[in-house]
């Protein structure tokens, strides 16, 4: 006999397996602050009987030499003293005085000061393209942060998720077209990174790369390390790319106070170079020099040894062998090919204007103004130096090729008057210090001149008053 079926149901009904109220899962669930609240009185729920006090201490003590699950899936162990209070608590205000009490700093974080948010919130504003986690990455690796600053990924996180920088993005939708210049030297791109830190006398300094890249054959035509990040950096790196592969055509740069100081403007204009800047935070347009220096961080950075990073010197040096031993004859996804290799089958088909070393001292000159001495000297990085008499008190324009400043120029009206030279302290001793030697008869013969000398004087001028009477 088949059993009837329930009111309200089908044939051939059956009641469905019931499922677990708990699943198995690999993860538990967040836990609620009520999760926590019960948890807490779990471990003093003995206690809260009234018994006397050396009882619950001996229960207390007991409670808190155990580890104990939390609702978490993590476990740990509690002071009696942290128990105490808990007992105390929930003896005053019951359940709810266990539930856990927000932060008074929510919302803020502890490791993270004015200074350094606003580093990194800067910061993040001109990367929005990178993850979080490669952001971290290249944040303590440009270091960004002031001195003594660290911040972990998970603080990271939040931070930027709490000012709306967590998630990457592309940009505001500006429709960028794949470029590439079709000869060597139409286009430089230059830019400034920041490197490694290395010792020096006064301790370990960070150094800064000033790099410029061909845009056609991706070569390095200049790079340099040095302790600043400053106009005469980019001009030292620029001469010396000039000098080596020749005049480009187009400068291209952004627009930091390094490159736009009116001696960089000069200095392009003197040579024939047009300069031209990108719009503020706007580093995709200088994607290829900005991907040399990834590549710096991946392939050149890592392979330092302590020798390379022992001083200035020894970095440039290291950077350098790089290039010439592994970036330039290295194929180049971009260009498929050899930077080296393509930059000389460019020139091939191209002109390249080159200058002489004279024409481009001229054209890359610092200067420095300063006001002549009484004693027809002026003070340039501590040493004095001799110039003409004629210009004591003026103001003078002095200058100097770019990486040479002990070679000084003195000019008037914008014509070099001529170079001038350190202050030889013996030889003007020689020539103001003349050695005088007189012997004692020597004075008195002089002093019977002159006596001499004005008795004759005397003797005419009383001759001349009796003439006249």
């Amino acid at each position: 006999m088949v059993a009837p079926h329930p009111p309200g149901t089908t044939p051939g009904w059956a009641p469905k397996e019931e499922e677990p109220m708990i699943q198995d899962q690999t993860r538990p669930p967040r836990p609620t602050p009520r999760d926590w609240a019960v948890f807490r009185y779990g471990l003093i729920a003995e206690a809260t009987r009234p018994v006397a006090g050396e009882v619950v201490a001996q229960l207390l003590a007991r409670i808190a030499a155990r580890q104990h699950p939390l609702p978490d899936g993590s476990s740990r162990r509690f002071s009696a003293a942290t128990l105490r209070v808990w007992l105390k608590a929930y003896l005053r205000g019951g359940l709810d005085a266990l539930l856990p009490k927000a932060r008074a700093d929510k919302g803020s974080f502890r490791s993270i000061d004015d200074d350094t948010a606003e580093a990194i919130a800067r910061y993040r504003v001109q990367h929005r393209a990178l993850s979080v986690k490669l952001f971290h990455q290249i944040l303590h690796e440009d270091h960004v942060l002031p001195k003594g600053a660290r911040v972990c990924e998970a603080t990271l996180r939040r931070f930027l998720k709490a000012r709306g920088l967590d998630k990457a993005v592309r940009g505001p939708g500006k429709a960028r077209a794949k470029y590439e210049m079709p000869h060597p030297n139409d286009l430089w791109v230059g830019d400034f990174m920041h490197g490694p830190r290395i010792k020096t006398p006064k301790g370990k300094r960070k150094a800064i790369l000033c790099a410029i890249i061909d845009d056609h054959s991706r070569v390095i035509v200049g790079g340099r390390f040095s302790f600043h990040e400053e106009t005469a950096d980019l001009l030292h790196t620029l001469r010396d790319a000039i000098a080596t592969y020749g005049v480009p055509k187009r400068f291209y740069c952004d627009n930091g106070p390094a490159f736009s100081s009116h001696y960089l403007t000069e200095a392009c204009g003197r040579i024939g170079c047009a300069l031209l800047h990108s719009e503020p935070f706007d580093s995709p347009s200088r994607g290829k020099v900005e991907r040399f220096f990834r590549t710096v961080r991946m392939r050149c950075l890592p392979r330092l040894t302590e020798e390379d990073l022992a001083s200035l010197d020894a970095l440039n040096e290291g950077f350098e062998h790089w290039l010439r031993e592994d970036y330039h004859l290295r194929r180049h996804g971009g260009i498929d090919m050899k930077p080296l290799d393509r930059y000389l089958a460019g020139a091939e088909q191209t002109r390249i204007t080159r200058l002489a070393p004279q024409e481009i001292d001229h054209a890359f000159m610092g200067r420095l103004t300063r006001c002549v001495r009484n004693d027809a000297t002026i003070k340039v990085g501590g040493i004095f130096y001799e110039v003409p008499p004629e210009f004591i008190g003026a103001r003078v324009d002095v200058r100097f090729p770019v990486g040479r400043p002990d070679e000084l120029i003195l000019y008037r009206d914008d014509a070099p008057v001529g170079a001038i030279a350190p202050v030889d302290l013996v030889e003007n001793a020689r020539f103001h210090a003349q050695k005088v030697e007189l012997s004692y008869a020597e004075l008195l013969a002089r002093r019977e001149q002159e006596e001499d000398r004005a008795q004759n004087r005397r003797g005419q001028k009383t001759s001349t008053q009796k003439e006249a009477r």
